[in-house]
């Protein structure tokens, strides 16, 4: 059976909440301020997630209690913080004063160092919020490791020298790890690579079990073993090592662990509190295989209820423009006039929709719709970027792809999603309407990487979904938050993936008080 990779962990952040200039209250000269916090689950009304402590005779408050919550970039995170004066011991907020509330999303906090918005009350301002934000997850450490091997030697009467590469699975044969594939060599070192701590340990905190394999590599993806051996994970900490490989032909093939040393692994919201902007893209498919947009039969037809293309963008920009600025940009592709149309900029999901919208009012459809001319299009902006800022580069670009057909150009899809794993860049892709989209499946990367005339893909940038099968199983509005999960929950591991390879760290994050008020 074909290894999986390992799941994304979550993120865990920790909230600091503070306010300054508190009005107060007609039973207080000085409020006893306390915050309680709402959360709004999808398909649930407000709810009350945590309160901090009650102070006393405060006007600028600085709450020591932490509101602990998980982090999800895949989910709209609506977040409610109501401020009250307590006015007794009890605990229903009916027998307090109400001063106000701030009404925000999680996004809205984890994209900037420090959170302020007024608190405000029937249209009066009642003081201001400030909430700061830690990521408390466990294990930000990684291994990195560099393997060797030598006297490796292919099966049969071979005389020629193998293409090694090295897999790391877990004991259940999950795939944790895999090297670089070297050419024509029996005594390969590989590139270094880095192993997270959080897969070397169980939910007791003892060493795993692991088991080290090392293949042939073969362009048709049959590749070769060559050997593999079991090794204790607490024995990756202590190079150099040596282990000696089993069902080899050669006696002497052993594997060796020549470095090993632990690093502490930047996150997402590093990233993306300290500065690195997101630019995502829509490409929509206007090919004749929609159907005429005047026939109610159509996916671009536009009548009493929303088309798939539209349930598919609203669902994935809610989420995503709290870290746009609200900005998105639209393609059009598979036209009659040309292979990609200008690229238009709106704002708002809103606008998104409208413009959509204006666009079936002109477009005529063609009958041809090749996808690479539109991950180009954005990789060529990703490359601009790259070029310009270099290293201080803080920008990543998302492309998603909504289509209603085969790909019609694969190969040089391949290609194109190639080059694009060396940039600033990820690739979604929607199925919208009733195609099997066989050949969209094949370009995930969820399991093996994209290889393109022998080149391998640098990192995994492509995410599938088929919203149709989605829309089979839910309604429409829980079927939209299924395909934004399903489709955006990679994009925080493959942006630090991307920094990390390239080098870049985060720019550094200083928490500044927008205040400094004694109460």
């Amino acid at each position: 059976m074909t290894p999986h990779y390992s799941s994304i962990p979550s993120i865990e952040v920790e909230l600091s909440i503070s306010a300054r200039l508190l009005l107060e209250s007609d039973a207080s000269p000085k409020p006893d301020p306390l915050c309680v916090v709402f959360n709004h689950p999808f398909g649930r009304g407000w709810q009350e997630y945590a309160r901090t402590e009650i102070l006393r005779d405060v006007i600028n408050p600085d709450f020591h209690n932490k509101i602990k919550i998980h982090y999800c970039f895949e989910e709209q995170q609506k977040l409610k913080f109501q401020m009250f004066d307590t006015d007794s011991c009890s605990h229903s907020l009916s027998k307090h004063t109400y001063l106000g509330k701030v009404q925000c999303t999680l996004a809205d906090i984890v994209t900037v160092q420090a959170y302020t918005a007024d608190i405000m009350l029937n249209g009066v301002k009642r003081g201001q919020l400030i909430i700061t934000v830690m990521d408390v997850s466990h294990n930000r450490e990684e291994l990195e490791l560099i393997f060797s091997a030598s006297h490796l030697r292919k099966s049969g009467l071979s005389f020629s020298l193998p293409d090694p590469f090295l897999d790391i699975l877990s004991s259940k044969k999950t795939l944790m790890k895999r090297t670089t594939y070297l050419s024509s060599t029996k005594n390969p070192v590989w590139p270094a690579i880095s192993v997270p701590f959080r897969v070397l340990r169980n939910n007791r905190g003892e060493y795993k079990q692991l088991t080290l394999q090392c293949y042939h590599h073969c362009k048709d993806g049959q590749h070769q073993l060559l050997g593999e051996t079991e090794i204790h994970a607490r024995q990756l900490l202590e190079a150099p090592a040596s282990f000696t490989l089993k069902k080899n032909h050669s006696s002497k093939a052993v594997i060796e662990l020549t470095e090993s040393k632990t690093k502490r692994v930047h996150s997402f919201l590093d990233y993306i509190s300290s500065g690195t902007k997101l630019h995502f893209t829509f490409a929509i498919d206007f090919t004749d295989s929609n159907g005429d947009p005047h026939n109610s039969t159509s996916l671009h037809h536009i009548g009493r209820d929303p088309t798939q293309y539209e349930l598919a963008m609203k669902a994935i920009g809610d989420v995503i423009q709290d870290y746009t600025g609200e900005m998105f940009s639209l393609l059009n592709f598979g036209a009659r006039s040309a292979p990609i149309s200008h690229e238009l900029h709106v704002r708002g999901v809103e606008g998104v929709i409208n413009a959509y919208r204006s666009c079936l009012d002109s477009i005529k459809l063609g009958q041809t719709g090749c996808l690479s001319p539109a991950i180009e299009h954005v990789a060529r902006s990703a490359k601009k970027h790259l070029e310009w800022r270099g290293l201080d580069c803080n920008d990543y670009f998302v492309l998603i792809i909504l289509t209603c057909r085969e790909i019609a150009d694969t190969n040089q899809v391949a290609k194109a999603i190639t080059e694009a794993s060396e940039l600033p860049m990820s690739v979604l892709i929607v199925g919208i309407g009733p195609t099997s989209f066989t050949s969209a499946t094949r370009l995930e990367e969820d399991i093996k990487k994209l290889s393109q005339n022998g080149r391998n893909a640098a990192r995994d940038v492509v995410q599938y979904a088929q919203f149709n099968e989605i829309l089979e199983k839910y309604d429409d509005m829980a079927g939209g938050f299924q395909l934004a999960k399903q489709l955006l929950a990679d994009i925080p591991e493959q942006l630090v993936a991307y920094m990390k390879t390239k080098g870049i760290l985060p720019k550094n994050k200083e928490i500044l008080c927008p205040f400094s008020i004694k109460n």
